[in-house]
């Protein structure tokens, strides 16, 4: 009887615990998670045309690094966050359609503080297929 209930007060302390964990985990991934306003401004639509360098497929939000030229030849290395790597996969963006060493445009929107960096919201791919890489699908193409 002894053994009965030294293993029930086990089983709940162990599930006490995990419930524990798991909320205080929460929050962490709460503040990870970011509103479009709080960094992009949806008055400053962007495009970009560049090579692949990096690509990083994580949640809650991918990115995708390209190297872009100017009229004058300067080369910036812009960011662009995308949407979830689930969601991207559903639409038909993998890692093995944004490789790296190829040519796209990305569409999307600035970031506030004007650096190279932005949101996408399209991402048109080497052979002519573009995909919604976040945002809402009347987002403009």
């Amino acid at each position: 009887m002894k053994n009965s209930n030294r293993c029930t007060a086990r089983k709940t302390l162990a599930m006490v615990s995990i419930a524990l964990a798991a909320m205080t985990a929460l929050p962490r991934a709460a503040q990870a998670h970011h509103a479009f306003a709080a960094e992009f401004d949806g008055t400053k639509p962007v495009e970009v045309k560049g090579v692949i360098t990096k690509v990083t497929l994580t949640n809650p939000h991918s990115w995708i690094y390209v190297d872009a030229k100017d009229a004058s030849g300067k080369i910036t290395t812009w960011g662009f966050e995308f949407g979830a790597p689930f969601a991207l996969a559903q639409k038909g963006l993998t890692r093995g359609t944004v490789a790296i060493g190829s040519e796209v445009t990305l569409k999307g929107f600035l970031s506030k503080n004007g650096q190279a960096f932005g949101y996408s919201t399209h991402i048109t791919l080497p052979d002519g297929r573009t995909i919604q890489t976040g945002g809402a699908p009347d987002a403009p193409v």
